[in-house]
């Protein structure tokens, strides 16, 4: 209905597929496809977090789901500064420079764009990505990763949801289930704050201003198994709203 009564004024739609580690309510992503397909809204996916970590596809593969525009980086770069960006011909069309002088040209440009190192280190990933079996070992990873939170948030008496998909994984100290951004605004979040700052004082690098934690082939059952440990010490050694 918003978009709907708003159409004329929206230049495009733009979401996270899987905002942070909340999974889209189920028909969410398609139901939205097709809303935008039926008005002409250009729908945008930002998969800066879910692409190449889901599917070498991103969500537009995991979910079946197709934008009109996507943006991608972090894992595309595996460590190096990269991203891309992408869509339908006649979109992409606009930012081509031999529609200049003329109107119907949009300006696109990158301090860093095409750095050699960067490309070749994307390039390595995906190669790297696409052989088989890949993505079976990041999806089993993230469940027993998952399974590993839950357990640890047993073990130390603590309430919490995890949350995740895929090689995806967070924890949301809540005692009721966390759907959305407004039941994760009413966590404690001054509590996954704290617990991530002892980890980083445990020897885990990690950002300690968010609870989320990204596998990647490099991550092994050893890794996970060792910050499960830590894990349950942090949690033991933090208490609610600290």
């Amino acid at each position: 209905r918003i978009l709907a009564t708003h159409a004329g004024e929206l230049a495009a739609v733009i979401v996270e597929p899987v905002h942070r580690c909340l999974a889209p309510v189920p028909g969410f992503l398609a139901g939205l496809r097709a809303v935008t397909q039926r008005l002409g809204i250009v729908l945008i996916f930002d998969e800066v977090v879910t692409g190449f970590r889901l599917a070498l596809g991103g969500a537009q593969e995991y979910f079946g789901v197709v934008p009109d525009l996507a943006a991608f980086g972090k894992a595309l770069g595996g460590g190096f500064p990269l991203g891309a960006y992408a869509g339908r011909a006649d979109l992409m069309e606009v930012v081509n420079e031999h529609r200049l002088p003329g109107p119907h040209y949009a300006w696109s440009a990158s301090t860093a764009g095409g750095n050699p190192i960067s490309c070749a280190a994307g390039l390595a990933v995906l190669d790297l990505l696409a052989e088989n079996g890949r993505y079976e070992f990041l999806h089993a990873s993230g469940r027993r990763f998952r399974e590993q939170l839950a357990a640890s948030l047993l073990t130390a008496g603590v309430a919490g949801q995890v949350l995740g998909d895929g090689p995806l994984a967070q924890v949301a100290f809540s005692p009721v289930p966390v759907i959305d951004q407004r039941s994760w605004l009413a966590s404690d979040r001054a509590r996954g704050r704290a617990v991530m700052l002892e980890l980083l004082r445990r020897g885990v690098f990690l950002n300690p201003m968010g609870t989320k934690l990204y596998l990647s082939l490099a991550h092994t059952d050893a890794v996970l198994e060792d910050f499960a440990a830590r894990f349950v010490w942090a949690l033991r050694t933090t208490s609610p709203g600290s």
